[in-house]
Order: structure tokens, then sequence, then C-alpha cells
């Protein structure tokens, strides 16, 4: 029979296969019953529960039951957060034993680091962590209450100007790495999205986005599926593009191909991009050619809802964000020109 705690919680024993019993916690009597079951289904499937289980050996089992369906980037983004971040740590550290103050040694540790990556760290904490409270081994989740190291806002992804276009593109000293570029520029790809590019995607005037590539390690996956069904969409391939393709040797079924014609691996495309940064006098970094590919919408007057599916928005607010933003610009830019108007327009003094 469930046994109602102090703090509020109810409990209850279950027994192992092993004749073992664990004890299970809940704030309702569904949720603890939900407990019991989880236990239960670990055991039944040989995980290891019982309270001497360490951090490590319990980020193992979660990252490969709990997360074996993920994305192939999803869960390479688990693992390096816990091995890089996490395991030196507390990895070594029985479940039990961890309180709030080890998870803020931990994000003590990325407090310098960029926001993005802090989220990461604490997302794979509290997954690990909520998991085993789930399981009953845990009777509180630590990460509870712990937030990030806010820094100061950095500024919205930039976009190339006309001249930096023009060098960018002239800085390409390769068929690839022209593809690349252009196929970002005019088309505003993502990086995985061009790079999984086949020529049987690209028709005289347009192309269509199927696939992408993701890295496992190394390795490309082109079987992966699009970030989601609005990603899956056809962009008009304007002249310039048009040109630069078709001087693009074809090498096999991919657009920027290794030369046995297959998919570009992780360090062959670093290596690409690296040649084409040390080629130009500003930074730059792949996502701002898709950027650069908005803000051209916007300025050819193209609406909202169309600019949302050329860019395999999933939601039309994404979009509506990055043409706010390129509005308030325009503000700003207007504000030299209605000032000079209104000194222009003021009647002259008399004396």
């Amino acid at each position: 029979m469930p046994k109602k705690r102090k703090d509020g919680r109810y409990q209850k024993k279950v027994t192992l296969s092993t004749g073992k019993q664990k004890i299970v916690y809940g704030k309702t009597i569904a949720e603890l019953n939900q407990a019991a079951l989880a236990v239960l289904e670990e055991d039944r499937r040989g995980l290891i529960v019982d309270d001497k289980t360490l951090v490590g050996e319990w980020a193992k089992i979660w990252l490969e039951k709990y997360k074996a369906n993920l994305r192939p980037n999803t869960k390479a983004m688990y693992k390096n957060a816990y091995n890089t971040h996490i395991m030196g740590i507390i990895g070594d550290m029985p479940l039990r034993e961890v309180r709030p103050v080890h998870v803020r040694e931990v994000m003590t540790g990325v407090s310098e680091k960029s926001e993005s990556l802090q989220h990461k760290v604490l997302l794979t904490m509290q997954q690990i962590f909520n998991t085993a409270r789930q399981n009953g081994l845990m009777i509180k989740d630590p990460t509870e209450g712990i937030k990030i190291t806010p820094h100061a806002k950095p500024d919205k992804a930039k976009y190339l100007t006309k001249d930096q276009t023009k060098k960018l593109l002239a800085a390409c000293d390769d068929a690839k790495a022209l593809a690349f570029v252009a196929l970002c520029l005019y088309c505003g790809l993502r990086r995985e999205e061009a790079l999984g590019l086949q020529w049987g995607d690209i028709e005289p005037d347009s192309l269509t986005v199927n696939r992408a590539v993701a890295f496992i390690g190394n390795q490309p996956d082109p079987s992966q599926e699009l970030k989601t069904k609005a990603a899956h969409r056809t962009i008009p391939v304007p002249a310039p593009l048009r040109e630069i393709l078709g001087k693009t040797p074809r090498r096999g079924l991919y657009v920027i191909a290794k030369t046995d014609g297959g998919a570009m691996t992780k360090i062959a495309f670093r290596r690409l991009w690296e040649r084409v940064e040390r080629r130009v006098d500003f930074p730059v970094h792949p996502h701002m050619l898709r950027h650069t590919y908005s803000t051209t919408l916007y300025h050819a007057g193209v609406d909202l809802r169309t600019a949302q599916y050329l860019l395999g928005h999933s939601s039309i607010q994404m979009t509506a964000e990055i043409y706010t933003h390129l509005e308030r610009g325009d503000g700003l830019k207007a504000a030299g020109r209605i000032e000079r108007y209104f000194l222009e327009e003021q009647p002259s003094k008399t004396s």
C-alpha cells in the first residue's frame, strides 16, 4: 500500500526479479504508480537500478535506451555535452548523492561559454536526472531551480553586404566551395541541406530540398530526414546560380561531393570552409549566407508567407521575426532623411 510521507509525497516498495525491493516516490498516487511501472519495466529489460548506481552508469543507460531513436545530431549533442562537461565532475558520483551544489559546479564550469552551450549542458543533466527520478533512483531532481548564466545579448544574425557577397564568391577557389556558397546565398539552403543536395534534385529553373546530411562522428549520413515537413520545399534557381552549377563538375550523385562522388565528410567540409574564411577580410559563417538570402527576399518585396515557404520555416513567426528586425533597421536608416526633411521644412526665422 502507498505510504504518505511528511513532505507530502507518496512512497511504496517494488519487488524486483532479484528479490530485492526498491522504494519509489511520487507527488500523487498516479505518479507513484507510473514510477513503479517504470522500475519494473527497467528490471524486465535488465537495467541496473540499485542504490549504488553512478551518474556515469545511468547516463550510458539513459543515452542507449531512452535516446536510441533520436536524430544522430541530437544524440551526438547529448553525448558530447555529457562527455565534455559533466562526466569529469560528477560522473563517478552515486546518483543519490548528487545535490544542486554539484549541478551548480558543472554549470560554473561552462558559465563563460555561450548561452546555447549552457542550455545543452543543463538540458542533458535535467533529462538524465529526471529519468533517474522516474525510475526510483533519485528522490529529487537536483537540477530543479538551476539556471544558466546569461550573457549580453549578441546582435541578430548578420547578413553580408553586396560588396561582401562579391568578395566571398570571388574567394571560393574551387568548384565545391563555390557551389556551396552559391546554394546558400541564392537559395537560402541550410548547411546540411546544401551538402545533401543531389543533381537529381535540380531542374533548369528550380531545385527541391529532399534530404539533409547529418554527421555521425566524421562520416556523413545522407539518409537523414529533414528537420521538419516545412523544410521540404521547391526553390527557384536564379541565373547566377544556374551559371555556377553549370560549371560544377559532376562526380556522382551529390552536387558538393568527395572525389568518389559521395557526400562530404565533416572534416572535409570544415577544411573547405576554413579555406574560404582565410581568403576574405571579414568574419563569415555558413548561416550568414542563409540570413543574407532572407534579407534578399525582404528587399525584393517577397511577402511573408512566400518567404516562410522558401526558407523552410516551420512557423511564420520565425520569418516574421527576421522581417521585423529588417523593418526596424530600415526605420533607423530613415531617421536621417526624416530629420533633414523637417529641417528643410522649418520656416526661416525673421529678425
